[in-house]
């Protein structure tokens, strides 16, 4: 008995500890981890058929016109929609996000040719948008969809740094629009414009044997004959920005059966018509669609989570770049022991030369590449401190480099400049200073320039003295403000750009193609801008500076391409 009643004892200690706990786990508050509503998984590229959105842009209105890209035949942009597997989006993640059209400003043409806003208003009617989500009022229609893709999804995909910015997103859609040709990849498959009938199985299959990936494949339904109309093409990226199925997006239709690989809103029993032309017939949007409006037809997605295979594509890591490491001088040159600053050329014997380079620095990288390896180094900035300063005019024949010391028998007048020194000191600036230095000689920086250049270009009859020389270097420091020219695309000092920024910002305020150069901090391995470099013909006449190259719609610079391209300076 005694065993008994410690054993009911001991039973009755347990049970009602237990109990004791489960009350205690019913009533404790547990942390559970925060949601986040603006999280996404993967990225959805679309492509519209604009004869497709056409229909249904007039469909609300028979007086609706539509613009097409210039290309007769080109499948335009839809968006970049970050996307959360299992939800529609998200969308405008951050309410404070405006859209700033100069960071487009050197893709706006671009912009028109694939990113098209196909809705256009009546001529004799005007409109003005109102975004919801951030209260910016458009009167310009034509940026519209720009400025409503950028709120919308932008704002999400901004997350990633390469796509934080507004040039970032819209360029990254022009480059995979060109990359990921829809019409070319149709056309290789045997879908050729004008079919009608081929079925949605012929589309993604043949979307899948160029890409090796899932696409999705939408349709618009005409509400007369109840015939489909290729509408867009979605392909998928992950946050790598490589290619990967879209398996986890699909339209669940009401009546059809899913059909695991097929990736479509699409009746798979119907053929799909591809026109090149406009039907006098009214059309609505599959009956599933929250929306139909082209702009929202990514609202027609309903997602669920499946496994996807991601293809391996193999990136190759920039070479570490050196200040102006594409011209460095020759070390059996007889004049080594007299360069100075970045001895951006050998020395060449011969004097024959094509064209005129003009590079102008930054002073706040020249400063920091004098600096950084230093105590003693001090800097001499210009008064106005975000001004870029001249480095020189140098002579140069295309495929050389050089030539430079032309006449080894001139010399430099100082007192030639006097009426233009007080400029020289602003915008020719020789930046190096030092604390050990006590002999410093006036002028030491314009002497080096005139005698391994300027005796180059004295052969010119515009060049033919200091004085000419110099001020025509000044002159053109006015003309070409490089500081003007990059705010007009949203560069300016203190933040950080891709390099395709600043060559497509100075390529379009120019009109012809300029020269970058970079500095890589061996150290931080940080990039920093360095110099831009202009060319001109004999005529003084401003000129592409790449006109050698192969492909010169790609920038010509020594800067990395995949890496953010650091502006300090001063932000004033």
């Amino acid at each position: 008995m005694g065993m008994n009643k410690r054993t009911a004892l001991l039973s009755a200690a347990i049970i009602t500890f237990g109990l004791g706990t489960l009350y205690l786990g019913f009533n404790m508050k547990h942390e559970r981890p925060p949601i986040d509503s603006n999280s996404w998984d993967l990225l959805i590229f679309t492509q519209s058929w604009p004869k497709t959105v056409c229909y249904t842009w007039k469909i609300h209105n028979a007086s609706h016109e539509c613009y097409y890209p210039p290309k007769k035949n080109m499948w335009t942009i839809h968006g970049i929609w970050p996307t959360k597997i299992g939800t529609l989006g998200p969308v405008f993640c951050n309410k404070s996000v405006v859209f700033n059209p100069d960071f487009i400003y050197s893709i706006k043409d671009k912009l028109n040719e694939y990113w098209t806003d196909i809705e256009l208003l009546p001529s004799n009617t005007t409109e003005t948008t109102l975004l919801n989500a951030s209260n910016l009022t458009l009167s310009h229609k034509k940026e519209s969809i720009w400025a409503h893709e950028w709120v919308k999804h932008g704002s999400c995909a901004m997350s990633l740094p390469a796509l934080d910015s507004e040039f970032k997103y819209f360029y990254q859609g022009i480059e995979w629009s060109e990359k990921y040709n829809i019409e070319n990849i149709l056309e290789k498959a045997g879908l050729k414009i004008n079919s009608t009938s081929n079925f949605v199985t012929d589309y993604w299959k043949a979307v899948k044997s160029v890409l090796k990936t899932n696409s999705y494949v939408h349709c618009v339904y005409k509400s007369d004959t109840k015939e489909q109309l290729l509408g867009e093409i979605r392909i998928c990226f992950d946050k790598t920005l490589t290619l990967i199925d879209c398996d986890g997006i699909m339209k669940f239709r009401r009546g059809n059966s899913k059909a695991a690989h097929l990736l479509t809103d699409c009746d798979v029993k119907k053929p799909i018509l591809y026109l090149d032309y406009v039907p006098e017939h009214n059309i609505s949007i599959n009956s599933n669609s929250t929306n139909s409006n082209s702009t929202d037809n990514e609202n027609s997605l309903v997602l669920f989570r499946s496994k996807r295979k991601v293809n391996e594509w193999t990136t190759i890591k920039p070479q570490n770049f050196n200040r102006s490491n594409s011209y460095q001088p020759r070390t059996n040159s007889t004049f080594h022991q007299n360069l100075i600053r970045s001895n951006s050329f050998p020395y060449i014997q011969r004097k024959e030369w094509d064209m005129l380079i003009f590079s102008q620095s930054w002073p706040y990288t020249f400063c920091h590449t004098w600096t950084v390896n230093s105590n003693t180094h001090t800097c001499n900035l210009p008064a106005n401190r975000n001004q870029w300063t001249i480095h020189g005019i140098w002579p140069t024949k295309i495929g050389t480099d050089g030539p430079s010391f032309c006449n080894n028998h001139s010399s430099f007048r100082l007192d030639l400049l006097d009426k233009i020194i007080p400029e020289l000191h602003n915008r020719w600036t020789e930046i190096k200073g030092s604390k050990t230095w006590t002999k410093k000689q006036e002028g030491g920086l314009w002497k080096h320039e005139w005698m391994k250049h300027g005796t180059c270009a004295q052969s010119l009859p515009a060049l033919n003295s200091e004085l000419k020389y110099f001020k025509q270097g000044l002159d053109w420091s006015k003309q070409y403000q490089l500081s003007e020219l990059l705010s007009k695309g949203g560069i300016k000092p203190g933040g950080t750009y891709p390099v395709n920024q600043f060559w497509l910002t100075l390529k379009t305020g120019l009109g012809k193609n300029p020269r970058i150069d970079c500095y890589t901090d061996k150290d931080s391995k940080k990039v920093y801008i360095d110099e831009v470099r202009l060319c001109f013909h004999k005529t003084l006449a401003l000129i592409d500076c790449d006109t050698f190259r192969r492909n010169n719609n790609k920038p010509y610079t020594n800067c990395p391409l995949n890496q953010e391209i650091h502006y300090i300076g001063a932000v004033v």
